[in-house]
């Protein structure tokens, strides 16, 4: 089975995600070839972070054999100005290279509506009669009055894919709602992450002494940028409110794994008596942070809601987790005080409470970790996903042969 991948971008900055489900459905089968097209040019955040604008100017990570990544001409267009996203690729030659390629099924990743690399999809998979899968992040993009009318021509396009694979039921939703995709065609899969890679067994004795933190202490971290939308402003706020309680301000260290990267926000700001910020560190370090953290906050994961990465990081390494979502429990398989502890998001105050009782209770904060961490091993690692997306991709192939030798009869 030969698989074409494609991508909007592909994003480095937290390792090498985009492109490692390929790589475990290569080591998963000896049928199985993989080819992932993508523009040649990095994406915004990548961009940013590595101070280059191609792929080639970073790397990729070494690939098995019978797995390629094509990195094909591209030109970045921007359609609204935000901190975080706003812009799509295009790539003129990826149609004529889907063509050449002839794959058995596509699987592709669309974005909150469809860029141009949609509808080329779309025309190459009708001229091929190779079937499309598309795997969707699960995000909760409003449905807008423009996303609306541009769905009147997005529909039979999405409808045309025949199967949809999504993070979480947030995204199920989406394309039920918005292109009256059928359901029974939908699978909710959780985000894959690299489990044994975040389960860091090495001395971090000498990582929270330079937090300041010693045995006894609870280290409460956020790893990410330090950005209002990304909600690590709430946390600081905890941290301000808690470091006048004198007992509580021995007890509790609070620790920014991050930089800001904003002219809105500087690093000195998270700087309090009981905070300690670290600035960016290597994607290759952050279990190792993670590990040295008792507890993991995620003030907001509403806007937009989603299953972030952050998230997905910080279950793999059995962490016990604080996650401001409210009663959006659809973004991610989490149950209140079974394996997380779900507050409101933006709130201090419910952080805080949630936080005093984790100081109180470490048998409730051994509790969660230990059933988060165990949902992971079995639901997320990648070899596990990879797994379930092939048995996706042979049933959609076998259906799309059984189509065309029935057409033929």
């Amino acid at each position: 089975m030969l698989i074409a991948d494609s991508h909007e971008f592909i994003e480095l900055y937290r390792g090498d995600k985009d492109i490692r489900v390929g790589i475990e459905m290569v080591h998963l089968r000896d049928d199985v070839r993989f080819a992932s097209l993508a523009p040649d040019r990095l994406s915004p955040t990548d961009r940013d972070r590595f101070g280059a604008t191609f792929v080639h100017e970073v790397g990729l990570p070494a690939l098995p054999e019978r797995m390629e990544v094509r990195l094909l001409p591209s030109v970045s267009l921007r359609f609204s100005r935000r901190e975080s996203g706003g812009i799509v690729s295009f790539m003129p030659g990826y149609g004529r290279e889907l063509r050449r390629l002839r794959p058995d099924v596509i699987i592709e990743n669309p974005f909150s509506w469809l860029t141009p690399r949609s509808f080329q999809t779309h025309r190459a998979s009708r001229a091929l009669g190779s079937p499309v899968v598309y795997y969707d992040p699960g995000d909760d993009i409003p449905i807008s009055r423009a996303h609306r009318i541009m769905a009147v021509w997005e529909r039979r396009i999405v409808n045309h894919a025949s199967a949809i694979i999504t993070f979480n039921e947030a995204g199920s939703l989406r394309f039920q709602r918005k292109y009256d995709y059928p359901a029974e065609r939908i699978h909710v899969i959780p985000k894959p992450v690299d489990v044994p890679r975040f389960r860091y067994t090495g001395d971090i004795s000498g990582l929270r002494a330079s937090f300041g933190a010693d045995t006894d202490t609870l280290v409460v971290g956020y790893l990410g940028r330090l950005a209002r939308y990304k909600g690590s402003a709430h946390l600081l706020d905890v941290a301000r409110s808690m470091g006048s309680d004198q007992d509580l301000a021995r007890k509790v260290r609070f620790v920014f794994v991050g930089a800001a990267l904003s002219s809105e926000e500087s690093d000195a700001d998270y700087r309090l008596a009981n905070t300690h910020v670290t600035g960016m560190v290597p994607n290759t370090e952050v279990p190792k942070y993670l590990a040295a953290c008792d507890v993991v906050v995620l003030p907001d994961l509403t806007s937009p809601g989603g299953f972030s990465t952050a998230a997905a990081e910080a279950m793999a390494a059995g962490k016990c987790m604080i996650v401001g979502v409210g009663s959006r429990t659809d973004f991610l398989p989490l149950v209140d005080r079974e394996n997380a502890l779900l507050v409101e998001p933006r709130s201090p105050e419910a952080i805080e409470a949630a936080v005093r009782t984790l100081v109180t209770d470490p048998g409730l904060r051994a509790r969660v970790a230990a059933a988060v961490g165990e949902y992971a091993a079995r639901n997320m690692d990648y070899p596990v996903v990879a797994s379930h997306y092939l048995e996706i991709l042979d049933a959609v192939c076998a259906d799309s042969h059984g189509r065309s030798a029935r057409s033929r009869t």
